[in-house]
């Protein structure tokens, strides 16, 4: 029983830890930040994202570089380096 519930909670890490990159700004304007990704950039445009723990979308995917847009945006300089994860769903209800 001990051994399921570790590995199920190392599961659960590993799933979650998977989604997380790190990436370089490139450019700050009008609330959107453009970051590169390297190889990591695989999210598609519309993505909900948490770019350095605050909710944004991806608005624009030009190969490495994403464009995303989070309040948090303008507080960023190029050349910051950023950590971008996969947003969790919303909760729905019945």
């Amino acid at each position: 029983m001990k051994k399921i519930i570790t590995l199920l909670a190392l599961s659960i890490f590993a799933a979650t830890a998977a989604f997380a990159a790190e990436g370089k700004v490139v450019s700050v304007a009008d609330g959107a930040a453009v970051v590169d990704m390297g190889a990591d950039a695989k999210f598609k445009s519309g993505a909900k994202v948490k770019l350095n723990g605050k909710t944004g979308k991806v608005t624009a995917v030009d190969g490495a570089k994403l464009t995303i847009q989070a309040p948090n945006a303008g507080d960023l300089k190029a050349g910051d380096t950023v950590k971008v994860d996969k947003a969790a769903a919303a909760l729905q209800g019945c």
